[in-house]
């Protein structure tokens, strides 16, 4: 009961006429009001007590029984909160982060790989781009691949191209499918230099042939661990033609875009178990399968980003082979007295005539008779290829989308990789190859000599 209800049944007795001479000196006041208005005003109290009730929702508890069924049922429910069942436990994870750290042997500790690939308009290079990741003899069931599409032409299919393959990739039958379109369509899975094999040097097209032919190791087939695809797009409107791309004007523009997709997918696909990160662009056209494992080694010596060498074939009348990635150099005096003198914001491109820098290029120092195991010290980095340990961008390092001492992207990589005291190196000797894209001025003189040639017969 309320304790309005004992007043009520207090004024009802002494309605009835339960005076005692106690209660008539006690409330001598209440006695003198007479019974009629005592009654209307009991009614209309009693009547907003029930009107109160109703509004509020309060009832009466019940018995000690439903009082202790109620406490019962309350501590249920507490219980319940604190409760750990088995689908909770499937959806908790624990990461100890000192145990990816990244060593020279990754395939004996089962170290999972996350290797990106960058895309923009790549259609035409997927066939052998997937033959490439498929040669990779590090265990794919160890390798995470992530894929980002961005800013393509309109018409581009990389899209869907990629995420048909991926498809095909993971469920074991992308080589079949590579192989029904090469007999289709012959030379449509090669790299595009094989379109220029006149122009090469004897014995380039067998070379390449043999590149992409059987015999298969054994992982070439099996799928990879797994395969992610994103898509965003930054506003990257410099073209993709070798000349659009490679104009001095549009460089430092272009690299801080492309460092902004790097970081994205960086981003988006990094997990706690990674313990290094394989960058690769998607256009090379010859790499060893044991890439990873080749370039892991050196972690051994205390590297903790290493980059191969990386040129391109050429026409013979343009010398045969060149220089490709130039972005892998050793800092000098002249660049840094060149920086000295730029705005903070100016980015410095290497490679073009415009910077000065007579920094030493990783890509000069390469010998056809050198040791592929030597490797050397560098401070820019080029992002054809680069394997790094995850704790790098764990702590911080990544692609400068904006300018970073004077440089962006994989430039500024390199250089905040150092400034941080981590380790960067290159091997001079040990080379991967990308696909030889003609500029127009080849183009003009591989149709001169075509014409010649025609002359003559």
């Amino acid at each position: 009961m309320f304790p309005g209800d004992f007043f009520l049944l207090f004024l009802l007795t002494r309605i009835c006429g339960s005076h005692s001479a106690k209660a008539k000196k006690s409330f001598s006041i209440v006695n003198r009001i007479s019974r009629v208005p005592v009654i209307i005003v009991v009614f209309l109290l009693l009547l907003l007590t029930w009107f109160y009730l109703k509004e509020h929702g309060i009832h009466n508890t019940g018995s000690k029984s439903d009082i202790h069924s109620t406490i019962l049922q309350d501590m249920d429910q507490y219980r319940k909160l604190f409760e750990v069942d088995k689908q909770s436990i499937d959806k908790t994870e624990f990461y100890d982060l000192n145990l990816f750290e990244g060593t020279s042997t990754g395939v004996t500790n089962e170290e999972v790989i996350l290797m990106l690939i960058p895309l923009r308009n790549a259609e035409d290079v997927l066939p052998f781009m997937f033959l490439n990741m498929m040669n990779m003899t590090y265990p794919h069931s160890l390798v995470d691949v992530a894929f980002l599409v961005s800013d393509c032409s309109s018409g581009d299919s990389t899209l869907a191209t990629v995420s048909d393959f991926s498809l095909l990739l993971q469920n074991g039958t992308l080589l079949t499918h590579l192989q029904d379109l090469e007999g289709k369509y012959p030379g449509c899975t090669l790299p595009s230099s094989f379109l220029f094999k006149n122009f090469m040097k004897p014995g380039y097209g067998e070379s390449i042939l043999k590149a992409y032919s059987p015999p298969y190791h054994s992982e070439f087939e099996k799928p990879f661990r797994t395969v992610q695809i994103f898509q965003k797009d930054f506003g990257q409107a410099v073209g993709q033609g070798f000349n659009d791309r490679h104009d001095v004007k549009v460089q430092g523009i272009r690299r801080k875009l492309m460092g902004r997709a790097r970081n994205w997918l960086l981003s988006a696909a990094l997990k706690p178990y990674h313990s290094w990160v394989y960058w690769r662009d998607a256009d090379i056209e010859s790499s060893p399968g044991s890439v990873i494992q080749d370039l892991m080694k050196f972690r051994d010596q205390g590297f903790d980003v290493i980059i191969p060498n990386v040129w391109r074939p050429l026409p013979e009348f343009l010398g045969n082979e060149q220089p490709y990635d130039l972005n892998a150099w050793i800092e000098s005096d002249a660049a840094r007295e060149l920086a000295s003198s730029l705005d903070e914001d100016d980015v410095i491109v290497e490679g073009y005539a415009e910077y000065p820098t007579w920094r030493v290029h990783l890509a000069y120092l390469r010998s056809n008779e050198g040791n592929p195991d030597d490797i050397i010290d560098l401070d820019g980095v080029g992002g054809v290829s680069i394997l790094a340990r995850a704790e790098l961008f764990r702590k911080g390092a990544h692609f400068s989308a904006f300018t970073f001492e004077n440089h962006a992207e994989t430039e500024a990589f390199g250089k905040m990789a150092k400034k941080m005291g981590f380790r960067v190196g290159g091997t001079p000797h040990y080379t991967l190859w990308h696909i030889y894209e003609p500029s127009v001025d080849d183009l003009k003189q591989m149709k001169h000599y075509k014409a010649s040639e025609n002359n003559k017969q």
